[in-house]
């Protein structure tokens, strides 16, 4: 596990190949996510959090396929979530909320079949939600409030039969709500 505090996150980091965390919260540091991340392809648990990174997130994150918990929370990351994402199929748990970034949620999200947390609260995500939200069967947590998305909830909702907490509130979002989502018997 490696901690830093008060420090620049230097980019050869990603030279540390046995790595297994990285966790560096509640500090002030500039800059950006350093590209020489997504080598490091051993780490199970990312967790960027508090830390006033701007940019965006480096594209090559997908390479980093054992990672479970990607956390990148309240920064100031801009620019769309890459679509690579979607190849890290061994996440579990997505932690994006309040950042600014932008764009559309990607349909690769459908990919990760194991994330049981997704949450992307207070961004500026447009678009709509897509249909392949609904193959995430393991997700217990969705949380998209305070976007941009618009369009309906998708009716693929309904096949979420985990999911107990389901947060879409200040969107755009418009017609009904699914009757099907009557079906999600966790939901509190």
């Amino acid at each position: 596990m490696v901690s830093i505090r008060g420090r620049p996150i230097p980019s050869e980091i990603g030279n540390t190949s046995n790595l297994h965390l990285l966790i560096v919260e509640n500090d002030r540091l500039t800059g950006s996510i350093p590209s020489g991340i997504s080598l490091m392809t051993s780490l199970d648990l990312l967790r960027l959090g508090e830390i006033a990174f701007t940019g965006s997130i480096p594209s090559g994150i997908g390479l980093m396929t054992s990672v479970t918990l990607l956390s990148l929370h309240s920064n100031y990351l801009t620019g769309s979530f890459p679509s690579e994402i979607g190849l890290m199929t061994s996440l579990a748990s997505i932690e994006l909320m309040n950042n600014a970034s932008s764009g559309s949620i990607s349909s690769e999200i459908g990919l990760l079949t194991s994330l049981m947390k997704l949450d992307i609260e207070s961004n500026n995500l447009t678009g709509s939600i897509p249909s392949e939200i609904g193959l995430l069967t393991s997700l217990i947590t969705l949380d998209l409030m305070h976007n941009n998305l618009t369009g309906s909830i998708p009716t693929e909702i309904r096949l979420l039969s985990n999911l107990s907490r389901l947060v879409l509130f200040g969107d755009g979002l418009t017609g009904l709500i699914p009757s099907k989502i009557g079906l999600l018997t966790l939901l509190v």
